[in-house]
This record gives C-alpha cells, sequence and structure tokens, in this order.
C-alpha cells in the first residue's frame, strides 16, 4: 500500500522541547510542548532507530512492567527535530533528537485518534475511519 506525506507545515514545531507527558492512569496519554500539544488515543510506540523502547500494547497489557511514566522517561527535554504525517491513514511520527521516534497509528472506524495543536492556531486532529481534519 502506498503512503503519502500530507503537504501540512509542521515546521512550528521544529526546534520545540517536550515539557510535560502525562503519567496520570486515567487520563488520555499525551504531551505539551514549549508552545503545543499532541494527545494520543489510540497505539503508538517510540522507538530508538530500529528498536521499540516502549509502545502502546506494553502500557495496556503490562501495566506491572510498563507506564506512561517510561514514555516519559524517554521524551522529556527531547527537542523535535521533523513530523511527519501520512494522509490516507493519517498514522503520525515525531522524530525527537538523538534519533528517538514517536509513532502513532490511527486504528479505529468509530473513535478518533489523535490531537495535534498550537498557541497559534493549528489543530490537526484524526477522525474515525483515519481521516483528518484541520
Amino acid at each position: 500500500m502506498y503512503r503519502k506525506l500530507s503537504n501540512i507545515d509542521f515546521s512550528y514545531f521544529i526546534g520545540q522541547k517536550v515539557e510535560e507527558v502525562n503519567t496520570e492512569k486515567n487520563i488520555v496519554f499525551g504531551m505539551d510542548f514549549e508552545s503545543g500539544f499532541l494527545t494520543i488515543e489510540c497505539p503508538w510506540r517510540i522507538r530508538f532507530a530500529n528498536e521499540v523502547a516502549i509502545g502502546y500494547s506494553d502500557v495496556l497489557h503490562s501495566p506491572g512492567k510498563f507506564s506512561h511514566k517510561g514514555a516519559k522517561q524517554i521524551l522529556l527535554g527531547k527537542r523535535i527535530v521533523n513530523i511527519f504525517h501520512f494522509e490516507h491513514v493519517s498514522d503520525l511520527i515525531v522524530e525527537f533528537e538523538n534519533s528517538i521516534y514517536l509513532e502513532i497509528f490511527h486504528d479505529s472506524s468509530y473513535y478518533e485518534g489523535w490531537q495535534l495543536g498550537t498557541e497559534k492556531g493549528l489543530y490537526l486532529f484524526t477522525l474515525p475511519g483515519g481521516s483528518y481534519s484541520d
């Protein structure tokens, strides 16, 4: 299947640092940047180059061993290097310094998946089925 990168300009986020990562058990996973936010309500994973460090399934199925605190330890203070958004399925990859990647996979035909926003007015979110709106 062909995945096409969207034409959305994410340059506003480049260089921004992760200032907070939500680690509360019953609150949606997400993070705040210096001037923006990302909320994740679908599967995700954090990887270093080619190895998965922690993911949604780990937190969901092995909560005694994995939690959002692990994601916080990895991402807190890291700067965004690039953002890749794929149009047709609304997958999102946020590349951080030190070859750290947060990959987000919209997986529902019924629920929204993730939201990315700024204080300057950009608000991008995925719709049921994987399309997106801004």
